[in-house]
């Protein structure tokens, strides 16, 4: 019998005796307790009854995070779609070790070099043993929301630094990213595999000071690919040959006078170039005497693939979207991608009025699965649009970047944060000139910073803002009256709906161009949010405004001055440890070193405290809540474990005649 009441064991006692001999044994008789048990074993059970959601943390959580888990399934299924091309070099081993050893890898590259395979390929392991697959895409808070203790759960965070690298490295991200790896170091039920471009994680390093800081930069967590070896180039073109459904003719064209070898052997080998030359939608339209020519091009010349492809093989319509994607910085929503693409073909009489709608969706049909991909979340059924191979993008920005008017053409008709962050990175890395960048803000301010623009668009509109008011050169060129008188009434409106960071950089431009008209604002703008304010980012960001006003900056002991110090002691109080873990202040310390650890601890604590004017009692009080000798027997592991999971250790076996090896595994018979 069971009921939803919870039982204790004197009452199955009492119910076993009224059912003699009918019940002989309290297995058979289900509580409160034993029917959550069972739901939490069997969760599907839960999904398919919408009436136990209301009380399920668990469902409720998922309802949540239905992003990130219908994501997540889509990669698990094209994980196990890719994984017969797949060859397990000696990087998989070294990646796996460091997994095993650390809970953490960060794999880095270059492009086309095969960091994604191996990524995949390695959450394909963890997935055969169990592990959930959580695929983070946008926001390391992503992990955050499915993180669940003591299951086993393996994150994948593909070109974390790549495309999302200013989310990564702004409103401390970096520190979020690394309490991530510090946590799941800690815990064997978790693992976490991340991917870059060598060059931009190196860029990440100068940037951050905690990834200088922390196990990042010492190399302990990175796995870096290094030139394929000969055979490893043999297997994956093998496999990519014989798992491609290529034609027989076209693969007896790479057997003709063993021209595997050839291939194996060139210089421009890389995973990603391979897969574009035995991809039989691209290849089977090539006629059989011309294939090993378009071979050869494609290896001598790798970025006239796309070329070929952008240039002779697309329409008008499709090159848009194209570029629309690409300069977006990532993929968009397809009716963003709809309304982008349409706005430009109208003006230049690509589409009529009659025809706009049919003519996106056959461009779509078209180029789904050639040159652009797209997804379908599961749960939300929001559809987004993204490119087919990110070498695309690597071709267009080459092409594009010099180009002024194009560019201000693909920025103007997107209203996406990832398109502002796109181009401030683009600039930044010195991709995009001072003076096309400049140039680009400011034709944007002077059609996107409109008070319907902000209605429609508010994160967009106040991110731009941001970006012109925020530089010297932009705040010259471009009408800040008109920005100021736009923007700061709608701020003053909408209190802390936006981001105080960038409110208060408006605001500063605000009090530089006109300090008498602009104090009230901002003294009124404080006194609205103040009372909503309820993080300690935000709290200080306030605290920065009021200092900026000359009528309150003599006023210094102030309610908020007040709020500010409690929120930093109850956040030093709420987790020490974390802080201290973050800022690397007990990395170097093992057990017997106690002293000196507590006064390094002391030293940290104090001084970050003194920057509020909050006592040295307080930072005793923190010091003395620490488990200093736990901390030490932690460091001394996580070091053990470190050179248990040494993934450099391992040499490669050579052969001593890699052709013939290599010609033995193509051998047909």
């Amino acid at each position: 019998m069971a009921t939803s009441l919870p039982l204790s064991k004197a009452n199955k006692d009492k119910i076993k005796l009224l059912f003699d001999p009918y019940i002989t044994s309290h297995d058979d008789i289900i509580g409160q307790e034993n029917l959550n048990d069972l739901l939490g074993k069997y969760g599907d059970v839960e999904l398919e009854h919408y009436k136990l959601w209301l009380s399920s943390s668990n469902v409720m959580n998922a309802m949540f995070n239905l992003a990130l888990i219908g994501r997540s399934e889509a990669k698990r299924l094209d994980i196990i779609e890719s994984t017969p091309k797949y060859v397990a070099t000696e990087n998989h081993k070294k990646a796996l070790a460091c997994l095993e050893g650390l809970h953490t890898v960060v794999i880095t590259g270059e492009a086309g070099i095969g960091k994604t395979s191996l990524a995949d390929q390695l959450a394909h392991h963890y997935m055969a043993s169990g592990y959930e697959l959580c695929v983070i895409e946008n926001d390391i808070s992503e992990a955050e929301g499915v993180f669940i203790k003591d299951k086993a759960q393996v994150f994948y965070y593909d070109d974390f630094l790549g495309r999302n690298f200013l989310m990564a490295m702004e409103g401390r991200k970096d520190s979020q990213i690394l309490g991530l790896i510090d946590r799941i170091s800690k815990d064997d039920s978790k693992r976490f595999i991340l991917t870059s471009r060598s060059t931009i994680l190196n860029q990440g390093k100068d940037r951050s000071d905690l990834f200088s800081l922390k196990k990042i930069d010492k190399k302990e967590y990175e796995v870096t690919i290094q030139s394929l070896t000969p055979f490893d180039r043999g297997e994956i073109l093998y496999n990519h040959i014989w798992h491609s459904d290529l034609s027989e003719a076209h693969i007896d064209v790479l057997y003709e006078e063993n021209r595997f070898l050839e291939v194996s052997k060139h210089k421009n080998f890389n995973p990603r170039l391979i897969s574009f030359i035995t991809d039989p939608d691209r290849v089977n339209s090539v006629e059989i005497d011309q294939y090993w020519q378009y071979i050869e091009d494609s290896l001598d010349n790798p970025k006239g693939i796309w070329a070929e492809v952008f240039d002779n093989q697309i329409d008008d319509l499709t090159r848009l979207a194209v570029c629309i994607v690409t300069f977006n910085g990532g993929s968009l929503a397809e009716n963003s991608l709809r309304d982008s693409v349409l706005r430009i073909a109208s003006s230049d009489g690509l589409v009529t009025a009659a025809n706009r709608t049919s003519a996106f969706l056959k461009m779509l049909k078209g180029s789904v699965g050639s040159i652009l991909q797209r997804t379908v979340e599961s749960g939300n059924e929001e559809v987004s649009i993204d490119l087919f191979n990110p070498s695309v993008a690597d071709f267009l920005l080459e092409r594009y970047l010099e180009d002024d008017g194009a560019l201000a053409l693909f920025f103007k008709n997107l209203d996406t944060l990832a398109s502002l962050r796109n181009l401030k990175s683009l600039h930044r890395f010195g991709r995009l000139s001072d003076t096309t960048y400049i140039e680009i803000l400011k034709k944007l301010s002077d059609v996107k910073i409109q008070t319907e623009k902000y209605v429609a668009f508010p994160d967009y509109v106040l991110t731009l803002t941001e970006l012109v008011l925020g530089n010297s050169r932009a705040r010259k060129l471009c009408d800040v009256p008109r920005i100021l008188d736009c923007m700061l009434p709608l701020l003053v409106d909408t209190a802390l709906d936006a981001e105080v960071s960038q409110v208060a950089t408006i605001f500063s431009a605000g009090l530089d161009h006109n300090p008498e008209q602009f104090q009230d604002q901002i003294i009124e703008y404080i006194e609205a949010a103040s009372p909503g304010a309820s993080t300690l980012d935000q709290l200080l960001m306030l605290e920065r405004l009021r200092r900026l006003v000359p009528k309150l900056e003599t006023n210094e002991d102030t309610d908020l001055q007040k709020i500010i110090q409690a929120e930093v002691i109850s956040y030093w109080q709420d987790d020490p440890a974390y802080e201290l873990s973050l800022g690397g202040v007990l990395d170097d310390f093992r057990p017997g070193d106690e002293d000196g650890a507590i006064e390094a601890a002391w030293d940290f604590v104090s001084s970050s405290l003194d920057d509020f004017d909050i006592s040295w009692e307080i930072a005793n009080d923190i010091v003395d809540s620490l488990d200093i000798a736990d901390i030490l027997q932690e460091n001394f592991i996580a070091e053990a474990k470190s050179w248990a999971g040494d993934p450099g250790s391992e040499e490669t076996d050579q052969t001593n005649d890699l052709d013939a090896a290599i010609i033995d595994l193509f051998d047909r018979d």
